[in-house]
């Protein structure tokens, strides 16, 4: 047990590690990019995204996770997923690259015959390592997985970025995904210890085949629902919307996945802890969701300010539809976060019934405003999609009171003060922003007023959640380690 640990606690170390130095990078890669792109070329490359996510969900059918949850895996297993990769890989590759012309021709997009076929290659490709990838996994190696990204992340941004300066448009991207792809497949061929045999056992099909189909089917629901955006605005609507919804989406996502990288990992373990004492599991269950939304509210409340300033200075004016998509997408990605944080709270229960409850009533209603906001414009459908995560919301408000004591007025009282205050912080802070010119000013102006009036209304309010955070970043080791040579330096001096 004590191994398990240690080597969990390094995994967690290394995966860690690649979060904080990557995702900066990536945002920095992001931004200089959108400079050198436009937004149609970066929406004709999320075309044929929904049927190359498809294709991968039946190439991989669940095997590489079941292949990591059995403990007892033999080299008939391993051999036998890897066969059975390579092989549905090449059919579903093949028939991507022959439906090339086909696409091409639906979405009326010329350059998508190239793309594809490129893409669909590099799929099959991609396909040979998959069993190396969840070896590792199975052996809890997670330090070289990180590396070898950090390596081709590397690798590929400087590739990408060059190319794009030249003025090879989307096709920079497309090289980008090449390059990385080969010298990730390159690389693990050389390091892993596991290589391919030519065996192939039917018991060991079926037994993986019981198991990743559930997932396979989980994986295509969520796919048609959450791609199917994507391919109507593609085919009714022009590369260029495409290109800044997915912007706009990709802005919108970022605190969430933000919060959910900070507190999101830890929130089922100690809440699973503590699931028999019902008062202490509703009193840290709402720490969490006062501690979310006293964080989250401000930031998307903020962004749906300063929607327009943000993304012209992160991205340019070529960017700037995707600002009106952001701001109303951001309206409905403050409560996905809580929601999540509710869904933790249900399988603690032991109610998954109640996931899956919610999950169907949220596809029904999804689809039903989807196809109704398709008819009108991008616009009504990010209404559309913002209207699915508030009805998610009142679901989980609804569900949660019937699996614990907490009525609906104790929960309203954990949500409205911060949301209050996040639009009382901003509405002056966006009149007063509004008399600059320039994007940067009016920017800097507006977000730093409303965090000024944001952090005096809590004080006036004495937040218990606002001192408790204060008072816990005072006592972490960094913060005490800089004020100890502060100290130091002033008793020196």
């Amino acid at each position: 047990m004590g191994r398990i640990a240690d080597e969990t606690i390094r995994g967690a170390k290394w995966g860690l590690i690649q979060k904080c130095t990557m995702q900066p990078v990536q945002f920095l890669y992001g931004i200089v990019l959108a400079r050198l792109i436009t937004p149609e070329e970066f929406g004709i490359l999320g075309l044929t995204s929904i049927f190359f996510a498809i294709a991968g969900q039946l190439q991989n059918c669940g095997f590489g996770s079941a292949l990591i949850r059995k403990q007892d895996r033999t080299e008939e297993d391993c051999s036998t997923v890897f066969w059975y990769n390579v092989g549905a890989s090449f059919v579903l590759s093949a028939a991507l690259f022959v439906a090339a012309p086909w696409f091409a021709d639906f979405f009326n997009q010329p350059p998508l015959v190239n793309i594809t076929r490129v893409s669909a290659v590099m799929m099959f490709l991609g396909s040979t390592s998959g069993v190396h990838w969840a070896l590792y996994s199975a052996r809890r190696d997670f330090k070289t997985p990180a590396i070898v990204g950090m390596i081709t992340t590397l690798v590929g941004i400087p590739v990408c970025l060059t190319l794009a300066f030249c003025g090879f448009s989307y096709w920079s991207m497309v090289i980008q995904g090449v390059v990385t792809g080969l010298l990730s497949l390159i690389i693990i061929w050389i390091i892993s210890p596991w290589k391919p045999k030519f065996i192939w056992s039917s018991r060991s099909f079926k037994e993986f085949f019981g198991f990743g189909s559930k997932l396979v089917l989980s994986g295509l629901n969520d796919i048609l629902y959450l791609q199917s955006r994507q391919l109507i605005i593609g085919k009714f609507y022009s590369p260029a919307q495409l290109g800044n919804f997915n912007k706009g989406m990709q802005l919108s996502e970022m605190p969430r996945i933000l919060t959910d990288g900070v507190i999101g990992g830890v929130i089922f373990p100690i809440l699973s802890t503590i699931q028999n004492d019902e008062k202490r599991l509703v009193a840290v269950y709402r720490k969490y969701i006062r501690l979310n939304n006293l964080v989250c509210q401000f930031v998307m409340l903020t962004m749906v300010f300063n929607a327009h300033a943000l993304v012209t200075v992160l991205y340019g004016d070529a960017w700037s539809e995707a600002s009106v998509y952001a701001c109303i997408l951001c309206i409905g990605a403050a409560t996905n976060s809580l929601s999540s944080i509710n869904a933790n709270l249900y399988m603690v229960k032991g109610r998954t019934d109640i996931v899956l409850k919610i999950n169907v009533l949220l596809r029904i209603f999804g689809i039903m405003a989807l196809i109704g906001a398709a008819f009108i414009s991008v616009v009504a459908m990010c209404w559309a999609a913002a209207s699915t995560a508030l009805v998610w919301f009142v679901l989980c408000l609804y569900y949660t009171t019937k699996v614990s004591s907490l009525d609906y007025l104790k929960q309203l009282k954990d949500y409205l003060p911060y949301i209050f205050f996040s639009i009382i912080a901003n509405i002056p802070s966006y009149i007063f922003s509004s008399v600059c010119v320039h994007s940067g000013l009016k920017l800097m102006m507006g977000v730093g007023c409303s965090f000024v009036i944001y952090s005096f209304l809590l004080y006036l309010r004495r937040d218990e959640m606002a001192n408790e955070l204060i008072h816990v970043s005072l006592r972490s080791r960094f913060i005490r380690r800089i004020t100890s040579k502060k100290l130091q330096w002033k008793s020196s001096k």
